[in-house]
């Protein structure tokens, strides 16, 4: 890793202790975490790999409804619980960010192997400390293991789409959840 990576997860790792014990994420200064996700690989000058490719994208699908299909009816899942505005907010809020960040941009700048896929998932899921710790969601440094999935796509597509989309869904199963 070089220093432009640590200081970038860093600065998400801070930023995200910052926001979460000062109970701002739910107002306006919850976009800026996202917000930094999007700028930082911009402002080191890294170029993230993102296209638009109907195959990409078929695997994408088709590798979420192997995995998270059978999760949902286990989990009892309800559909009628979202809303498009709740299906737009994890796509642009949650989803492409953080996959612009960490597939994008560290994973793409660590390496391009499956070592990699874990370093980048075990750093994504310590992301989410700050969640475990303020709200009591402990469940959420569970995102180890889909992040392991979505870190695969990125290395066989050479694009952050696929793993977007793996990220959506498996963020909108878990939320559908009792």
């Amino acid at each position: 890793m070089n220093i432009k990576t640590i200081s970038g997860y860093l600065a998400i790792l801070i930023l995200s202790f910052l926001l979460y014990s000062t109970k701002s994420t739910t107002g306006i200064f919850y976009i800026s975490l996202p917000i930094l996700m999007f700028i930082f690989p911009v402002i080191a000058g890294y170029k993230v790999k993102m296209k638009l490719s109907i195959k990409d994208l078929s695997m994408g699908l088709v590798v979420s409804v192997v995995i998270l299909l059978p999760y949902y009816f286990i989990s009892g899942g309800n559909i009628y619980k979202i809303s498009g505005y709740y299906v737009f907010f994890q796509l642009l809020s949650v989803a492409l960010p953080e996959e612009f960040f960490f597939r994008g941009f560290l994973q793409d700048s660590i390496g391009k192997n499956f070592k990699t896929v874990l370093i980048v998932s075990l750093l994504f899921s310590v992301a989410h400390l700050p969640k475990a710790i303020f709200v009591n969601d402990w469940v959420s440094l569970l995102s180890f293991f889909p992040s392991i999935v979505m870190g695969w796509l990125y290395m066989k597509t050479d694009n952050i789409l696929p793993g977007t989309m793996f990220h959506l869904f498996a963020n909108l199963v878990h939320n559908l959840s009792p």
